[in-house]
């Protein structure tokens, strides 16, 4: 697939769960940098990443998100995504919530950063959604 296609393909994976589909998008060295903006909300390493989204989701009761536009840099190294996610964590009501992800590209033509910014939305979602807690079970 083109270097373009790959940011469909990792948003289509996250939202139908197809985690092998989303590892194929990224760089072994991939990083993502959470909507808290700090190294407990930075998951380093796709192995890790995978380990964490999917952690995440699987929590949740429903979850849903579309990408419904993405704007591409010229030499198409850099696209940013609008992204509306809806979560459902259990014992809690749902929430929905925008973000613009900045997504940065390697020579190879896979995703090597993911950097979230959102809109505060009504409640903040469960302060268990950080790396830090998912892959060190520190949540409890």
């Amino acid at each position: 697939m083109a270097k373009d296609d790959v940011i469909a393909r990792f948003w289509k994976g996250i939202d139908t769960h197809d985690w092998d589909l989303v590892a194929s998008t990224l760089a072994d060295d991939f990083v993502r940098v959470g909507m808290r903006d700090d190294e407990a909300d930075t998951c380093r390493g796709k192995a890790k990443y995978i380990e964490f989204v999917s952690g995440v989701i699987g929590r949740f009761d429903h979850h849903e998100l579309a990408a419904r536009k993405v704007f591409r840099s010229e030499d198409g190294r850099t696209a940013v995504a609008e992204c509306i996610e809806t979560i459902h964590p259990p014992g809690e009501s749902e929430l929905v919530m925008h973000f613009i992800n900045i997504m940065e590209l390697d020579a190879a033509g896979l995703i090597k950063k993911l950097d979230i910014y959102w809109k505060t939305p009504p409640r903040m979602p469960p302060a268990w959604i950080t790396p830090k807690a998912i892959l060190t079970g520190s949540e409890r």
